[in-house]
Parts: C-alpha cells; sequence; structure tokens
C-alpha cells in the first residue's frame, strides 16, 4: 500500500512539476509557441480536474456510526462518547436523549480528510463526555443526522454502570498485561487474532521490550492497523484504561496442544509525590516489569470423513476464475486463471487439482500473485493461480473449477465453484504459435528449373561507396574499442562483491543513523526507531551474509556467537531491535528514550564493527 501511495505522490508531484515548467517557458518565450503552451495548460488542467473527480468518485460508503470508550463505567466516574460520519457532509445532527447522564462537555466536534491510493475519505466526530447518574446497564439512543435530504440514524449503544472504587485497595496493579485470544479452540490452519492489551490506573511514559515469544508452532503475521482507542474497563471493581499494545494473527500448523510464551515488557511510571522542576525538567521515572501470562491453544484435526476432492484449504475464503480468451485454434495456447481469496493461511493453499479434461494437454501451475491485506481485526489474503492449456482435438469445451475447502466458521466442507466458461477450440493449420507446444515441421520440396533465363543489365551497386565503408569500417572499430576496454578491466584488481558489500556495511549503518538523528531532532518518533531497526538489521545482514527472509533471531544470535561476539553484545543488539519493535507499535515518542536508543546503536555498531571485521 505504501508503495501505491508513493506513486501516486509521484505521479501528482510530476505533472506540478510539468505544469511549472510550462508557465516558466511561455514566460521566456511570450510569442513563440504561445498557442501550444495554451494547450498544454488547458489539457493538463482537465486532466487534474477529471483525477480529483475520479478520487471523489471513489469515495466509501456514508457511515454514521456511534462508539464509546467504556463497556463498564464506575457510578462516579464518566467516558467519552463519539459520533463518526464518514464520507458524507451531515448537517443538523440531533444527539439522543441523555436523561440518565450529566453531559461534563460537548458537543465537541472534529474533521478529517485522508486520501489513499487516490481514493478520498473524509470523517467528521462529534464527541460528549458523559458521567451516569445511576446504576444498572443504560441504553443511549441513536443519533440521527441529515445527509442529502436522508435522515441516518447512528446504532445505540449500551453502558454497564456498577458501584466501585476509584482508587485501589493496597496491592492491586497499577499496569498489568493481558494476551488475550479470541478462542482456546482452533482447527489446523484456521485464522486466529491474538491481542496484547495493555491496562493501567497511571499514565506511563515510556515501554520498552524485553522478550516476545517465539510463537513455535504458528505462522504468524502481526496486524499494523488497527483501532489504538483506549477503552475504559472494570477489573475486580477498579477501574482501568486498556488499549491494545500489539495484535498478531496466528495460523495453527500442528495439531495438539501449543503454547503461547508470556510477553514482556517494562513500563516507566512517574514517582507519586514528585514536584515539577520546570517546564524542561524530566520527572525521574520508576521501571515496572509487566508481563502477560502464557496461553495455551488446543488445535483440532480437520473432521473426518474428508471429502475425496479436499485441497486441504481451510479458512472462509471465495473463488473467481477467468480464461484469457474464449476462442482459438489447435495451434494456439490459453490459460486459465483461479482466484483464491478470503481470511486463511495462504500458505497453505496449493494449487487445487481442476480435473481439466483429457482433450487438454496441461503444464504445471504457477502462482502469479500472492498478497495480503491488513485489515482492523484480521488479514485478507489473495492467491492468484494460473493453469496453461494446449488444446489437442477441436470441439467446444465447458470448464466450471470447483474446489473443496473447510470452513471454520460454519465447522463444514464446503465447495467453492464458478460460473461455466466456454471456450471454442477450432482446427489449426498445423504450425504451432504458442512456442509452448512441439515445434512446427517443416516441409521441404524440389522446386523445377526455369524454362528460360533472362539477362539483367548490370545495375549501380552499393559497394566502394563512403557510405558501404563508413558502415564496414564501423564494426571493426566497436569490436576494437571493446577490446581495449576488457583489457583495461582485466587489469584493475577484482573485487568479490560478497567482500565489496561487507566492507560497505558500517558507511551505510551509519548514514542510515544520520537519517535517524534528523528524525529525532524533528521529533519525528516513527520514523526515527525505523531508521534505526534497519541500521542494525542491514549491518548484520551485510556483515554476516544473512538474507533478509532468514533473520530470525536464532539465526543472527547463532552467526554472532559463531564469530566471537560477546554476550553483552548479543543481548544489547536483540534488545535494541526489541526496544524498536515496541516503540512502533506503542507509539513511544519520549525524547530521552530516543536519544538512549541512538547513543547505544552508534555504540553498539562500533564494538560489533571491530569484532566482526576480524571474524569475518
Amino acid at each position: 500500500m505504501d508503495n501505491y501511495q508513493e506513486e501516486n505522490k509521484c505521479s501528482l508531484l510530476d505533472s506540478k512539476s510539468k505544469w511549472t515548467s510550462d508557465f516558466l517557458s511561455i514566460t521566456r518565450d511570450p510569442i513563440s509557441g504561445f498557442a501550444k503552451h495554451i494547450f498544454r495548460l488547458f489539457g493538463l488542467l482537465l486532466l487534474f480536474l477529471a483525477n480529483n473527480k475520479v478520487a471523489i468518485a471513489q469515495t466509501g460508503d456514508v457511515t454514521f456510526t456511534a462508539y464509546a470508550d467504556a463497556r463498564e463505567v464506575l457510578l462516579n466516574s464518566y467516558f467519552e462518547l463519539t459520533y463518526t460520519l464518514k464520507n458524507a457532509e451531515g448537517l443538523n445532527f440531533t444527539p439522543p436523549n441523555f436523561r440518565d447522564f450529566t453531559v461534563l462537555s460537548g458537543p465537541n466536534q472534529g474533521f478529517k480528510t485522508t486520501i489513499v491510493n487516490g481514493r478520498m475519505s473524509q470523517e467528521s466526530t462529534i464527541g460528549y463526555r458523559l458521567q451516569p447518574k445511576k446504576t444498572g446497564t443504560l441504553t443511549i439512543g441513536p443519533g440521527k443526522i441529515s445527509v442529502k435530504n436522508t435522515v441516518l440514524e447512528s446504532n445505540p449503544i449500551q453502558v454497564k454502570v456498577v458501584k466501585g472504587q476509584d482508587r485501589a485497595d493496597d496491592g492491586t496493579a497499577e499496569v498489568f498485561l493481558t494476551a488475550r485470544l479470541e478462542q482456546q479452540e482452533a482447527f489446523l490452519g484456521q485464522q486466529l487474532v491474538l491481542d496484547y492489551v495493555l491496562s493501567t490506573r497511571i499514565d506511563p511514559q515510556g515501554l520498552s521490550a524485553v522478550s516476545e515469544s517465539d510463537y513455535e508452532g504458528f505462522y504468524a503475521r502481526e496486524i499494523h492497523q488497527y483501532d489504538t482507542r483506549g477503552m475504559r474497563e472494570l477489573v475486580n471493581g477498579v477501574q482501568y484504561n486498556s488499549r491494545i499494545l500489539k495484535r498478531v494473527v496466528l495460523y495453527p500448523q500442528q495439531t495438539g496442544t501449543l503454547t503461547i510464551d508470556p510477553l514482556s515488557i517494562i513500563v516507566g511510571v512517574p514517582i507519586p509525590g514528585q514536584r515539577s522542576q520546570g517546564f524542561f525538567s524530566r520527572p525521574e521515572l520508576r521501571r515496572l516489569s509487566v508481563a502477560s501470562e502464557p496461553i495455551t491453544l488446543q488445535v483440532k484435526p480437520l473432521p473426518s470423513p474428508r471429502p475425496e476432492n479436499f485441497s486441504d484449504i481451510t479458512g472462509n475464503f471465495e473463488l473467481r476464475a477467468g480464461l484469457t480468451r474464449v476462442q482459438i485454434t489447435t495451434d494456439d495456447a490459453v490459460s486459465i486463471q483461479l482466484v483464491i481469496e478470503g481470511t486463511g493461511d495462504l500458505k497453505r493453499v496449493q494449487a487445487p487439482d481442476l480435473n481439466l479434461p483429457a482433450e487438454f494437454e496441461v503444464y504445471d501451475p504457477k502462482v502469479l500473485e500472492e498478497e495480503y491485506i491488513d485489515l482492523p481485526s484480521q488479514i485478507k489474503g489473495r492467491k492468484i493461480f494460473e493453469y496453461l492449456l494446449v488444446p489437442k482435438t477441436p470441439g467446444d469445451y465447458t470448464f466450471q473449477p470447483k474446489v473443496v475447502v473447510f470452513n471454520p466458521d460454519s465447522l463444514a466442507y464446503q465447495t467453492l465453484t464458478v460460473a461455466p466458461m466456454n471456450l471454442q477450440v477450432k482446427t489449426g493449420s498445423g504450425e504451432k504459435k504458442s512456442g509452448l507446444v512441439a515445434e512446427a515441421e517443416h516441409n521441404q520440396g524440389l522446386y523445377p528449373p526455369k524454362a528460360t533465363i533472362q539477362l539483367l543489365p548490370k545495375a549501380t551497386t552499393f559497394f566502394d561507396t563512403p557510405l558501404f565503408w563508413m558502415l564496414f569500417m564501423l564494426p571493426i572499430l566497436a569490436c576494437g574499442g571493446l577490446l581495449a576496454y576488457q583489457r583495461i578491466q582485466a587489469g584493475k584488481p577484482i573485487i568479490d562483491p560478497i567482500l565489496r558489500k561487507q566492507q560497505l556495511a558500517r558507511a551505510q549503518a551509519l548514514k542510515r543513523l544520520a537519517t535517524a538523528e534528523q528524525h529525532r531532532l524533528q521529533g519525528d518518533a516513527r520514523a526515527f526507531y525505523t531508521e534505526v531497526e534497519r541500521s542494525l538489521l542491514g549491518y548484520v545482514g551485510d556483515k554476516l551474509q544473512i538474507p533478509r527472509a532468514d533473520m530470525t533471531k536464532a539465526n543472527v544470535q547463532a552467526k554472532l556467537e559463531e564469530l566471537g561476539a560477546t554476550t553483552d553484545q548479543r543481548t544489547s543488539f536483540q534488545g535494541l531491535i526489541t526496544n524498536c519493535e515496541m516503540a512502533l507499535y506503542a507509539g513511544k515518542d519520549n525524547a530521552s528514550a530516543m536519544e538512549e536508543t541512538y547513543g547505544k546503536a552508534v555504540s553498539l555498531l562500533s564494538e560489533m564493527e571491530e569484532v566482526l571485521t576480524t571474524g569475518v
């Protein structure tokens, strides 16, 4: 997605740059070519307006929803209620009756516009801060708003109000971390969502990771686009502010009881009773070590009996298919493209057997595309297969691919199918045009001699002309120049590209750290931690010749130990990488933490350079 955004930005900037250069050329030459520049500017203006029109026309569906940041709330506490209108301009908002609540503030209005991949979306919000007047399950009716002569209603909200205490008794945790798995039993290959939720009664000033599960027995993918809004929760009568720290999608790869190890972090909290020493003073923090509890999951095998044509695919999928051509000859080839899209483990999705007719020669299918799309609560994937067919005999054929999958939502095997596809094959000439079948036969024959021979007058030849000699000498001169260039290159010392990459590893890492320092000075925490992580991983990958796809914790630690890195250096490297990852997930933007991370990264690179240069 980021690549699409960059391409769209670049195309827009290129259009603006060309528009500006045309304008400058007109001012430099106001007479010659004036009409041409006017038409060019007019065309660009139309293109710009058309692009804007397309972007606006491609907005998403109009929605009007209500969201409360608490499911349970104390009687003497409060919560936030937000109404959100997307992709429309609303008028005459009518709030519900807040008879069971005291309105502490509101309505507070907000507005946001985003453009992603050329698609524009608008979002306007109206918020209230409410305090309940009584206990029990209280219902807030729907809000109403007018959009183009249509009245939209939001969803109602229910909040459970209980008696409790604002402050906990001694021994109640100020901060705790929970790992929440959506279910305790699952089938092999089923998609599961794991949330790490941080609940606090204080304002944490910084987070740093200590350790995380390796998710042994799972294929794991992280979701980066999810709802980061806080939620007020009651735990044992005490109110906490909770929010998702990290979201991971898991796909079980084996049956039996699987265990997810705890996630361990360190949280910095202000020490009570401190006095402010000034605007630029840094409060002294108390470091709390917090860890989630381990989780066990029971993975069940797929139900028996399995259908004979079962494809070994588990998930909620859809099937689409299409022919590249609908009319061919026996000299041609045709492809069937099969698209499997949905929620499930795409790594386990192999090309299904389509049971194609024997009148076709079928080549091994290949994967054209494999893509994952992050959604707020799940990951959606798409895999495209291509089947190449070569007809042996003419005729009319009908294809209707079917794939049998196991749907964990319905707990049943499901047959996915598409509409019939018709293909007409006609008799060809025998000359294979596709090049994928056997080569055409070459017909050879004897031709009778001509009865008479006609003598033609001598024509003017191309030889001995200056153009002939110039064209004749050109290849010779080019070959001579190429030989001279090869001799010069042969005289230069041969540098191993792997060795060259290792020599430049430190320079590339320092260059990335310099970029990270600029982001730190600008206060851009996300960009800072991204560059530090790239610097460290890129350095180790280039030095140790570890591809990025194989760069696991175990591989890096084993290679560093093999080359003589100390235990402290290995621990510091892993700690910095984990710290960067947690900072990106948790939105860590503490200036002192960034400065400390930068200093540790520079120092670690200098120490590891001495060790790895000798070891490599």
